[in-house]
């Protein structure tokens, strides 16, 4: 009931926004960054804690119309512990429907898939997030800086302990170059869940990346 009420003001709250588009246009980003996983708990395949690393790449593509839109991201890479012991594939996905009651605000609600995989074995969380970006220049039409906090309104993983809390948030800034059709991103993100309601650890993400942006996000 909280997520279809969720899309429900979201999709009232574009409209508002009156027709500051007069038709759909479609919206770009590309990512390379850094992900850095810790494990308190036997999660990501390997028994027990885990401290697991590695490059990433990933994308996101968005509809948008009149301060509504709809997006699909993905993200894959390779971890592997500073050992070199343990190695594990990290694939994440994702399907958001956003809205910007006000320009230097966007809600947004949708599902999120996040999989580590083995030869033998895949741990898989799934979760419906709710989430709330706040804009805010630092130099006027240039440069941007960004807050964007999120919560699970319902969370999933295939551990026998089971998930609990799952919440997070992102920073980051936004540079448009001079008449330029792009915008460049650096962004720092934080995933933190609990694994058993916490009563059998956590596992945190952490992740660095650059962005292209292409197109009205």
């Amino acid at each position: 009931m909280k997520t279809i009420a969720l899309i429900g003001l979201l999709a009232l709250a574009a409209p508002a926004l009156g027709s500051s588009q007069a038709r759909p246009t479609l919206a770009f980003r590309g990512d390379a960054g850094f992900v850095w996983v810790r494990s308190d708990s036997a999660a990501v395949g390997t028994g027990g804690p885990a401290r697991m690393r590695g490059p990433v790449l990933g994308g996101e593509g968005r509809l948008v119309y009149n301060g509504f839109s709809v997006g699909v991201g993905f993200l894959s890479g390779t971890l592997q512990a500073a050992d070199q012991t343990v190695k594990r594939d990290l694939v994440e996905g994702r399907l958001v429907v956003a809205a910007r009651p006000l320009p230097w605000l966007e809600m947004s609600v949708g599902p999120f898939v996040r999989a580590y995989i083995t030869d033998s074995s895949t741990e898989r969380w799934v979760f419906w997030q709710a989430r709330a970006r706040v804009d805010a220049p630092i130099v006027a039409a240039s440069l941007t800086s960004y807050v964007e906090l999120w919560r699970a309104l319902s969370s999933e993983v295939n551990l026998l302990s089971g998930a609990g809390r799952v919440q997070g948030g992102e920073a980051g800034v936004v540079y448009r170059p001079p008449q330029r059709p792009y915008r460049l991103r650096l962004a720092y993100r934080l995933d933190d869940a609990a694994v058993g309601g916490g009563r059998s650890g956590s596992q945190t993400l952490e992740a660095i990346s650059v962005s292209i942006i292409v197109g009205g996000w």
